[in-house]
């Protein structure tokens, strides 16, 4: 299963009420039954990073259009470590 970290910016999600209201609902989250954003996050230069994991990066690229994003950079995550675990993405 894939992961990309995705880079760019959302027209008004500087704003917290906006960004939440966006984001709030889990449906926003699930892609697809196979592709979930697991995380995003706003940066204080008004970039906002989100990270996938699924089958197929095209879902993804989806998701941020459907959001409004303006995407600067797609990248996938080759392995990661979280609180201690670590693993390889394959």
């Amino acid at each position: 299963m894939g992961r990309w970290l995705a880079i760019g910016r959302v027209p008004g999600w500087d704003d917290l009420a906006k960004f939440s209201a966006e984001l709030k609902a889990t449906s926003k989250w699930r892609v697809s039954p196979r592709t979930t954003v697991t995380t995003v996050l706003a940066l204080e230069d008004g970039r906002v990073l989100a990270e996938c994991h699924g089958p197929d990066r095209k879902e993804f690229d989806a998701w941020l259009e459907q959001l409004g994003w303006q995407v600067e950079s797609v990248t996938p995550i080759s392995h990661l470590a979280k609180t201690g675990d670590i693993w390889a993405v394959e």
